[in-house]
């Protein structure tokens, strides 16, 4: 248990560091192409924090387990919402461009579709195929908005200096990783010799450990007062959750869907982008009463889970 306690710190140590200079140098690199903190966040931070959850996506589809996928994408979804910009907004109420309500709508929006194929209890390969080609879709838009910012920014003068900032990004977002796979591990290894249950651990540890990159580079965006950072980044990393991790996974091998994801784990998801998107959509800002709203819809979501656990054990 020692040598637990001890990688547990060392986890901690990393995520911190790892998330300090993450924010660092996504911000001189939002200077130097003058691009919007936000879209740095939406589009760069959001890939380089759940490329270990699109690789997991990969691998647990060819396994024949795509239902893993589905359950770390919707799960993440509702963590990086709800517990993520919850705590973040009630820190400190989170004021960003007017542009996040747009992409907060277009999140609303595709999960909608998601929904929608899920009804039949079966995500197929055409139907994940839509889902990336959505996701092209909406990267080409955007390419074709920023196209004049990037060219504006990326002069011959300092090119050798944004790839500089892009290795330090990618990697600052692996120290972010490693330290958060070596705290969420240990940590339960803790739970577990302290003989505290398997499901709370399951619904707190676990599920939060998958969204702590999010988690810290929120905090660390806040500190660092670049909110359009941390709020890009979770709702980049949701819209790669639904477009990309679940379509690659049902394109690979079809995700037979249980009903419980059906009856409640979507509706709640569509509940708590709802409420963000009107928070966003009222004055770009993310307020504690929103904060407290979301923090409280995860809350419900986990003692429902636990309920429900109990009820289907007995």
């Amino acid at each position: 248990m020692l040598i637990d306690i001890f990688l547990f710190f060392i986890g901690l140590i990393l995520l911190i560091f790892g998330a300090d200079k993450f924010i660092h140098y996504l911000k001189l690199l939002a200077k130097k192409l003058n691009i919007k903190e936000f879209i740095i966040g939406l589009f760069l931070a959001s890939f380089a924090t759940t490329l270990p959850e699109i690789t997991v996506s990969i691998i647990s589809s060819l396994r024949g387990n795509s239902i893993i996928a589905l359950g770390n994408a919707l799960g993440s979804v509702l963590v990086n919402i709800s517990f993520i910009l919850g705590i973040s907004s009630i820190i400190i109420p989170l004021k960003v461009d007017n542009i996040a309500w747009k992409n907060s709508l277009f999140l609303f929006l595709i999960t909608i579709l998601l929904f929608f194929f899920m009804l039949d209890y079966l995500i197929s390969r055409v139907e994940g195929f839509l889902l990336l080609l959505i996701y092209g879709i909406f990267l080409r838009f955007n390419y074709k908005k920023r196209t004049q910012s990037l060219e504006n920014g990326n002069n011959s003068s300092n090119k050798e200096s944004v790839l500089k900032e892009l290795i330090w990004i990618f990697a600052t977002a692996l120290i972010i990783v490693l330290g958060s796979h070596l705290l969420v591990d240990n940590a339960i290894n803790i739970a577990e010799n302290l003989n505290i249950p398997k499901i709370i651990i399951g619904l707190t540890l676990v599920a939060i450990g998958t969204s702590l990159p999010e988690f810290a580079n929120s905090i660390t965006s806040i500190i660092k007062k670049t909110p359009n950072i941390g709020t890009g980044n979770v709702l980049g990393a949701n819209i790669l959750n639904i477009l990309i991790v679940i379509g690659i996974a049902s394109l690979i091998n079809p995700i037979k869907v249980d009903q419980n994801f059906v009856k409640f784990t979507m509706p709640m998801t569509l509940l708590v982008i709802l409420i963000l998107t009107i928070s966003l959509k009222r004055d770009n800002i993310i307020g504690r009463k929103t904060g407290l709203t979301l923090l409280f819809s995860y809350i419900l979501f986990l003692v429902f889970n636990f309920l429900f656990f109990k009820i289907s054990i007995l």
